[in-house]
């Protein structure tokens, strides 16, 4: 690099008298014969090929100048036609293509530098003759003597390149320094993060590079990240400049975290025996030495297994309810987003409670003899139980009379086989109730058998009481032994019982019942069947067989009754309104389904919406009509009907409603919103507690006042009247509501949001 002199050899060309060699180069018409065109050659200019220019002077002296009143001549350089001499061939117009730029000459003789920077890529090419030329008129000629360039220029650094613009860590990349001169030599270094280091050195053309995986501690977080290679361009030991490449680099599929060690141990063993037994013990397992890979960090852990699952580093599972293996999977998740895994099995050991194939129970003699009145008794029994470790099985047998309240001593029996009892101590006139018990370490099976008297047709008590097919035992009774069969007409004029009555699916109501005890507070189903209904506070109108269906939230803070007629199935309802005592309920209305209220039901007040608890009903006094709600403006003015909407319930299903003139404060309905909105969004708090948000306003400063219903949730509105419109959003965070305009063409407002049946708290 440097700053370097160069003289001009100088000439000119005459169009009409050819060259010649006065040491002066002349541009433009001096006698309005000939045109001349100057040509510039500077000696070893030529060697400055390829180098960096930084900047280019031109130092001229002005000899003569020609005539007219410009006060300065422009003077226009061009590259020659020729290279490398004062004498050489001119193409056509004497000059080279267009001008490389121009420079102001003084008219008169003087000497001026001139910054011609545009020379500079012509000298970077190697160029070293250059013409002046201007044939507009006589009055552009000029004549300079003398012509110096100076240069300031530098060697070139190398651009380096590379073969891929993105390399996973570990894996090579090509390097490539194309230096503009052989002799030259490249350092070589990088700079990822806050790591940096030397490549290589001395190098020519090229080089391969790996980058080391360990550079992934730089990008904890990240899979991929961009980096810098420097190239030192040096000319022997001088640096001539240096010059980068951005690299990225990836760090590699196989830089996974470690997952660890899942280790299980036994938790809340209430077998004993150290194992993990179904039905009696838990699971605990515990993820330890997990860690991230290369700078990255553990972000999250889950355990899953056996239907069990955990977002930390440990699981303890339920009770173990399934025998077999059960693989656990410990996953972590790194900081760059990659996985691992490690699995831990366990093995449970199958247990079932302790069972009985067969458990015969019979009279007999001291041998084991079937005796019809055998003075003892023998029990075989085949039961089974798990051979877990430490489990033992042990049955036994008990008796007593059955007019006794309480059992005798036990005594043990023999498994898979015949074990006499008694001692010849039982009546064969009375009747024994034996509970043989069957138990292992942990849980018990009682089987109670009857030891029925000696079997004979018929007996009678002294205390008037008679048996059919055995010994008569209960004064007062006739005791049949025997499966009974009645072909006749049978009267009972006492009560029946069984012991399936507690199973019977239907309750009945008996007339006059009060509605308020709690056995009908309590969801579910009742059946009358009495032939005049005289329930407290029922509907008047349903007489006979009817069924009532209970219904309420989870803490039976309120219900919902409903009475179906099963004269002409229509059905009732009425909704408890406090849980205080005594409770207070709406009268009873007509019950409407969805299909009702599509075209038949007519809602006539605001008491026919039972909203209270977690649901509401649409019911009506009568079936005529269409389904309407009748509302006023705040103002108490009609506006007619509006369509048909759909409310929900609160649980999922939909019943349409027709709405036409209401004036909603009446009615009880909320005013959850007043003002003038034009523009931007209002938020109404606590809009979601409502089945249904009742929005009002004037589409245009003109319109008529339109009012729009939607169900609570997220639904785009527009309202829309007399040929104008504004249109709004509704968007929901929680149980508030955020009410958007989006367009209002003709500068309408909303001023009202009522809340329609309030269903929550």
């Amino acid at each position: 690099m440097g700053k370097n002199s160069y003289k001009a050899q100088l000439n000119y060309y005459d169009s009409k008298w050819g060259w010649k060699s006065e040491g002066t180069a002349s541009q433009g018409q001096w006698d309005g014969t000939g045109v001349r065109t100057g040509v510039l050659y500077f000696p070893g200019l030529a060697a400055l090929k390829g180098k960096i220019i930084n900047s280019v002077k031109l130092t001229a002296t002005t000899g003569q100048t020609g005539y007219g009143t410009a006060t300065t001549k422009t003077v226009y350089i061009y590259n020659s036609a020729s290279q490398g001499g004062i004498k050489t061939s001119l193409n056509a117009g004497h000059r080279t293509g267009n001008a490389l730029g121009s420079c102001k000459a003084p008219m008169w003789d003087n000497t001026k530098t001139f910054d011609v920077a545009f020379m500079a890529a012509s000298i970077a090419a190697g160029y070293d003759t250059y013409c002046i030329y201007n044939g507009s008129s006589y009055t552009d000629y000029l004549k300079w003597t003398a012509v110096t360039l100076e240069v300031d220029w530098q060697e070139p650094a190398t651009q380096p390149s590379l073969s891929a613009a993105t390399v996973e860590m570990g894996k090579s990349v090509t390097i490539n320094t194309p230096a503009v001169n052989s002799a030259y030599r490249h350092t070589l270094r990088y700079a990822f993060g806050s790591a940096s280091g030397t490549i290589a050195t001395g190098i020519a053309s090229s080089v391969s590079w790996t980058p080391p995986v360990s550079l992934a501690n730089q990008i904890p977080s990240a899979t991929a990240g961009s980096g810098t290679i420097y190239c030192d361009t040096y000319s022997g030991s001088t640096l001539l400049g240096t010059k980068s490449v951005s690299i990225t680099l990836t760090v590699p599929g196989s830089v996974v975290p470690s997952a660890g060690t899942l280790s299980a141990a036994l938790a809340e063993d209430t077998s004993g025996t150290g194992l993990y037994v179904k039905g009696m013990g838990k699971a605990k397992l515990t993820l330890s030495g997990a860690s991230g890979a290369y700078g990255s960090s553990i972000t999250s852990y889950t355990i899953t297994g056996g239907g069990w699952s955990a977002t930390n580093g440990a699981l303890t599972t339920g009770t173990l309810a399934s025998a077999g293996n059960i693989t656990f999977t410990a996953t972590v998740t790194d900081s760059r987003g990659r996985k691992a895994s490690t699995t831990r099995t366990i093995s449970v050991i199958d247990y079932t409670k302790p069972g009985v194939a067969v458990c015969d129970v019979y009279r007999c003699d001291a041998d084991g003899n079937r005796k019809k009145a055998g003075t003892y008794f023998a029990v075989e029994i085949n039961a089974s139980y798990s051979a877990i470790t430490g489990n033992t099985l042990n049955i036994t047998a008990r008796y007593k009379k059955q007019s006794e309240s309480s059992y005798g001593t036990a005594a043990n029996v023999t498994n898979n086989g015949k074990t006499v009892i008694g001692g010849g101590n039982i009546g064969a006139s009375t009747t024994y109730d034996v509970l043989v018990t069957v138990a292992d370490k942990y849980n018990s099976l009682s089987i109670p058998r009857t030891l029925s008297t000696k079997s004979v047709l018929q007996s009678f008590k002294r205390s008037a009481g008679a048996a059919i097919g055995k010994v008569a035992e209960l004064a007062n009774w006739l005791d049949v032994a025997w499966n009974t069969r009645v072909r006749g007409n049978l009267q009972v004029d006492g009560t029946i019982s069984s012991a399936d009555q507690h199973r019977i699916k239907w309750q009945t109501i008996p007339d006059g019942a009060d509605l308020n005890d709690d056995a009908y507070r309590m969801p579910g189903y009742y059946r009358s069947t009495s032939g005049q209904n005289n329930i407290l506070n029922a509907p008047p109108w349903v007489q006979g067989a009817f069924e009532m269906v209970v219904t309420g939230i989870a803490d039976g803070t309120y219900c919902t009754q409903t009475v179906k007629d099963y004269r002409d199935h229509n059905r009732y309802v009425r909704t408890q309104i406090n849980w205080q005592t005594p409770w207070i309920w709406t009268s009873w209305t007509w019950y409407l389904t969805p299909s009702d209220l599509n075209g038949y039901a007519k809602l006539k007040s605001p008491n026919n919406l039972m909203y209270f608890g977690n649901e509401f009903t649409f019911a009506s006094p009568q079936l005529s009509g269409d389904a309407w709600f009748n509302y006023r403006t705040a103002s108490g003015n009609l506006d007619g009907n509006i369509g048909t909407y759909y409310f929900g319930n609160g649980k999922g299903n939909l019943a349409s409603i027709k709405a036409s003139g209401i004036y909603a404060d009446t009615l009880g309905w909320k005013t959850l919103w007043s003002g003038k909105l034009t523009s931007g969004s209002i938020t109404i708090t606590g809009a979601k507690k409502y089945a249904a948000v009742l929005v009002s306003g004037h589409p245009g400063s003109e319109a008529y006042r339109t009012h729009i219903c939607l169900p609570t949730g997220d639904i785009d509105g527009q309202m829309v009247t007399n040929m104008v419109y504004m249109y709004f959003v509704t968007t929901y965070s929680g149980d508030d509501c955020t009410i958007t305009l989006k367009s209002n063409p003709s500068n309408g407002n909303i001023d009202y949001v009522w809340g329609i049946v309030q269903w929550k708290e």
